[in-house]
């Protein structure tokens, strides 16, 4: 961006130019909305005028370099802190919007730009008329380059919103299917309650104990009606959500839908986090949906970890060690107390609580284990340390990860 912008006309003023740059801004900003717009800018502020200063002394014009690039700064400062207000920092986003911004941000950085190098004295009608008209042109040329490619690779998705319909869908349906997974285990506990409820029946009518004899024959009818509804709800669901209806996904469809829908979160919260993701691995997943579920998790709790800190940053990475696929999650949140890192994995335990004090009842970390224990034959480890970050390190076969149900 910074080179780009050594790619220019002059104009109206001495050190006022159009350069490329402007094109370009937009476009790349259009494509890696999960930077944050500020700091793209002051990194643009500091690099451009650099490269600028370099040309003009090279070119025998270093009488008002410290002017020029003064202004260079302030156009990249202003431009994306207008992106930023206008059109970054809003939850859902629309092309619309976008190209509105994206002229307004032109028009307004090139006005302040020429007042500073004028001494706010070369306003025209003329002047002004000529720099919107540029930043129209030049905003409808960026937005199209930008819509039309991505219109191409969204040629599968027609629309962004069903885009995001869909990966919303695949981020629940993976939750879904994880605690119906876990349901059906629980049906082996209702049944063993169910029957010490009925030997201790037994027991108290041998010992002619009538009252609470006639109790625990209560408790064991009780859980026999909720195992029934249990059954109940876990065949409606497993109707949907079974085995025979996954299709197999690529690794980087599921690394594209995680982190796509976690930017949303992201964004929606208002934080300030950078999701980096790296992938050395080319397969294929039919139970995607559990990975789905292992990702999303650790994920989360880097983004719960990170909270409101700044300059917050979140890694995936995805590589293949032998036989096995090896994911990794780093975040530079608070990092997990020493002496709660073996507590992590019992079931039951959270360090969340919601706004009423009850415990947060996610998927947790010690099923997140089980999943990775049962479905890939793999295992999960940690290494933490307080106020600099964690790293969950999962390791799973590769066979059973690319293995169907019916193949394990």
């Amino acid at each position: 961006m910074a080179l780009a912008s050594q790619v220019q006309l002059n104009a109206f003023t001495p050190g006022f130019i159009i350069a490329l740059s402007a094109l370009l801004l937009p476009i790349f900003l259009y494509f890696n909305q999960d930077i944050h717009p500020l700091q793209l800018g002051c990194a643009i502020a500091i690099a451009s005028p650099v490269f600028r200063g370099v040309v003009l002394l090279l070119t025998k014009s270093s009488a008002h370099v410290v002017t020029y690039t003064v202004a260079d700064i302030v156009y990249f400062l202003l431009y994306t802190l207008i992106y930023y207000l206008l059109y970054w920092r809003l939850v859902y986003h629309n092309d619309i919007a976008f190209f509105l911004t994206i002229i307004i941000c032109d028009y307004a950085a090139n006005v302040l730009e020429i007042g500073l190098l004028t001494d706010f004295a070369g306003y025209t009608i003329h002047v002004l008329a000529v720099v919107f008209a540029v930043a129209l042109v030049r905003a409808t040329l960026a937005s199209l380059i930008a819509f039309l490619l991505h219109y191409f690779q969204l040629l599968i998705v027609n629309s962004e919103e069903h885009e995001r319909q869909y990966y919303h869908f695949i981020w629940v349906a993976s939750a879904v299917k994880s605690e119906v997974y876990f349901m059906r285990k629980t049906i082996n506990d209702i049944e063993r309650v169910t029957k010490n409820a009925y030997l201790l029946n037994e027991r108290l009518k041998d010992e002619g104990h009538t009252e609470e004899q006639k109790m625990a024959y209560e408790i064991a009818q009780h859980v026999h009606e909720i195992k029934n509804s249990y059954q109940d709800v876990i065949k409606g669901l497993g109707d949907y959500f079974n085995d025979q209806n996954n299709v197999p996904m690529h690794m980087d469809d599921i690394l594209k839908i995680v982190s796509s829908y976690t930017q949303m979160i992201i964004r929606s919260r208002h934080l300030s986090i950078n999701l980096v993701v790296h992938n050395t691995v080319n397969c294929t997943v039919p139970e995607h949906y559990y990975l789905v579920t292992i990702m999303s998790n650790l994920i989360l709790n880097g983004i719960d970890a990170i909270g409101n800190k700044r300059n917050g940053e979140i890694l995936i990475q995805v590589s293949q060690n032998r036989a096995d696929i090896q994911l990794a999650v780093t975040d530079n949140g608070s990092g997990i107390p020493r002496e709660m890192i073996p507590l992590i994995f019992k079931p039951g335990f959270s360090t969340k609580f919601d706004q009423s004090g009850d415990i947060y009842r996610g998927i947790g970390l010690s099923n997140v284990q089980t999943i990775v224990q049962e479905q890939f034959a793999g295992q999960i480890k940690v290494d933490s340390q307080p106020h600099v970050g964690t790293t969950f390190f999962v390791t799973m076969n590769k066979d059973k990860l690319t293995s169907s149900q019916e193949e394990k």
